[in-house]
């Protein structure tokens, strides 16, 4: 049979092909936040005009009640709208994400609740030192010493027993003999060292 031969195909390098497929998911989470950045813009218009016929101490609850995201996202949501409906010229502001805007805005608090302070700094450094895999190797390593404890315990107990069941049948007095019973005290005795 003749050997098929093909033209040599342009492979690229794994390490060119990885920086290719993070920088085309960046390229598409930007423009997805920026295409959603209208809808969010129409929530917040909403929200505004559902605040202003809800008394203020129960529109907190009422948000809550009716969405899956935080009350501090849903503000976000209505400044946002707030802002793009004052400008005059009915341009919204030129930002691709809610995150941008917030800055643009002056606000410093990021989305996940963690305010940064001066003093904050050196803890970020020494938690950012902390191995997390080191710690969750050492948290699996003593789950698994308790376990073996456990176990051993339980081995323990198991061979009492067993011994307290056989020796009424071994023990002189019960019908057995000496023998058997000095061989059953030996095998308890290999058991518990191994245990």
């Amino acid at each position: 049979m003749p050997q098929i031969i093909t033209a040599p195909v342009n492979v690229r390098p794994l390490l060119v092909l990885s920086r290719l497929i993070k920088e085309d998911l960046r390229n598409g989470d930007e423009a997805a936040e920026k295409a959603s950045m209208p809808y969010y813009q129409a929530a917040g218009e909403k929200m505004l005009e559902a605040k202003g016929q809800i008394n203020d101490g129960t529109f907190t609850e009422w948000l809550k009640r009716n969405f899956d995201i935080g009350v501090h996202q849903c503000r976000k949501y209505m400044s946002y709208a707030r802002t793009t409906l004052s400008i005059e010229n009915e341009s919204t502001p030129s930002v691709t994400s809610l995150r941008e805007f917030e800055r643009s805005q002056g606000s410093t608090r990021p989305t996940s609740g963690y305010v940064h302070r001066d003093w904050t700094a050196p803890v970020d450094n020494i938690i950012s030192k902390i191995d997390i895999d080191t710690l969750n190797i050492r948290r699996a390593e003593m789950k698994r010493a308790e376990e073996r404890e456990a176990q051993r315990e339980l081995a323990l107990r198991l061979i009492d027993i067993g011994f307290k069941v056989l020796a009424k049948e071994l023990h002189p007095d019960k019908g057995g003999s000496r023998d058997a019973m000095a061989r059953l005290n030996q095998v308890r005795d290999r058991l518990k060292a191994h245990a």
